[in-house]
């Protein structure tokens, strides 16, 4: 019987190995929940828990998505601005010419030469301005056959178009449509009409709004230079951190084990043992004796 019970105590942890883990197991914990707080995400029944890591990267992504969408904006409202006002120039310069010529009729102002220079001029690279009246009808434009023509006719195959234009017939009008190019490829127009005062003309400034987004693409790949050499360094940080963390750990495992081995800790545990041992074997013998009796 005094075997097993013998066997019995062997079984069991010293003092040593509970100390420990009484010592470790609260670092490393302490270790794991910075960890979780650090790198770790998860989503549990909908509610979204962000690690900072995932955190710092997501902001750094809202933030060149946010510029790149401000620049976009900035550059389209400019672009809008620069084709409003040649539309209100060149309107202003057919009014100045229609009035230092009082006597010329409608129908000899459209055949004017010296009209159609000011009434078709460019905007941006591919775009242009046009003239027509308020009854629809093209009077100057930039394709000869399109001279002439009743502008109700593109209703059907063009209505953002139209209902830009359509506005135009009774005041200043502006809007953006979609145009198709030669290739198939849909690009999207910014178009102002001002009315040319003291006539029944209307001037029309049209061209693609992306010509003044162009110093936007240059923005965009600085900014993804940027955030891809700070992702790197992000991410190079990170690394660092797994190492310092993994150091840390082993440095205090072999502190703890250090002096738990060697110094006062290890003597009071081999004292505690040594008096749990005295205090069994003397139990045991008075046991025995009792049983002798």
């Amino acid at each position: 019987m005094a075997k097993k019970k013998t066997a019995k105590r062997k079984i069991g942890i010293g003092l040593l190995p509970k100390l420990l883990l009484g010592v470790l197991v609260p670092v490393l914990l302490a270790f794991l929940v910075l960890w979780a707080l650090i790198f770790f995400s998860v989503d549990f029944k909908g509610v979204r828990v962000t690690s900072l890591k995932e955190m710092g990267s997501n902001s750094l992504k809202d933030l060149s998505a946010t510029t790149l969408k401000e620049s976009k904006s900035s550059l389209n409202k400019l672009g809008e601005k620069i084709i409003r006002e040649k539309a209100i120039d060149v309107a202003t310069q057919m009014e100045v010419y229609t009035k230092a010529r009082p006597k010329m009729k409608k129908e000899d102002f459209i055949k004017d030469p010296d009209l159609k220079v000011i009434a078709v001029q460019k905007v941006g690279d591919t775009g242009y301005t046009a003239v027509h009246d308020n009854r629809g009808i093209n009077h100057f434009h930039v394709n000869p056959q399109l001279v002439g023509t009743d502008l109700h006719a593109l209703a059907d195959r063009l209505p953002a178009f139209w209902k830009i234009l359509e506005a135009s017939l009774s005041g200043p009008a502006s809007g953006y449509y979609d145009w198709k190019d030669t290739d198939g490829k849909i690009r999207s127009k910014y178009m102002h009409l001002a009315p040319v005062k003291g006539t029944d003309l209307i001037v029309a400034a049209t061209t693609y709004i992306d010509e003044f987004a162009r110093p936007q693409k240059e923005i965009e790949e600085k900014i993804k230079g940027i955030e891809k050499q700070y992702l790197g360094e992000y991410e190079g940080k990170i690394r660092i951190f797994y190492i310092v963390i993994a150091i840390a750990l082993l440095i205090v495992f072999a502190v703890i084990y250090y002096y738990s081995r060697k110094g006062e800790v290890r003597v009071l545990a081999e004292s505690i043992e040594r008096m749990q041992t005295s205090v069994k074997a003397a139990i045991e013998r008075l046991q025995r004796r009792r049983e002798a009796r």
